[in-house]
């Protein structure tokens, strides 16, 4: 189960995904989806720092979703090398960004342009969502950038398989 929300508290939005199996325990195929998803989260989270924007953040994304998928036998090399350049295969199976800014807005007003500043708040959600295969995997959590390493505003709340499938008990 793929969950979503969006919350607000003294006028400030939050913004958080989780997948969870609905009977307490990832799939082999599921977890090795969920894991792959969990390695580019963690990766992407080390660039919200001032001087990046959200078009880098989604091109590291794309880069690193690809090689999960290939990976994951979704494609090959060989594919990657004959794709539409106009229509990257990863596009299948993951087909939105990463990150957005929140505020006094879930989906705050802010340019995918704009240079990270300390204090911004964005998110970080990669995901891969396999329609032939009946599932989908996001996960997302709030970022706040500083000075020194990014802030993860939820890091408190379980991400890792282990964790959940245990929560799920």
């Amino acid at each position: 189960m793929l969950m979503d929300f969006g919350a607000e508290y003294a006028n400030y939005t939050a913004d958080m995904s989780r997948t969870i199996p609905v009977n307490g325990k990832f799939t082999l195929r599921q977890k090795q989806c969920y894991n792959a998803v969990l390695r580019t989260f963690k990766e992407l989270k080390k660039m919200y720092v001032p001087g990046q924007n959200i078009n880098e953040i989604n091109e590291k994304a794309n880069k690193l979703m690809e090689k999960e998928m290939i990976n994951l036998g979704l494609f090959t090399d060989e594919d990657i090398k004959n794709q539409d350049k106009e229509k990257p295969l990863f596009k299948k199976y993951f087909m939105h960004g990463v990150a957005h800014h929140i505020g006094l807005d879930v989906h705050d007003v802010g340019s995918k342009h704009e240079i990270f500043k300390p204090g911004m708040v964005l998110t970080c959600e990669p995901g891969i969502y396999i329609q032939e295969e009946g599932f989908g995997i996001r996960i997302e959590n709030d970022i706040l950038i500083t000075n020194g390493n990014p802030v993860d505003l939820m890091e408190d709340i379980p991400v890792e398989v282990e964790d959940i499938e245990d929560m799920m008990k």
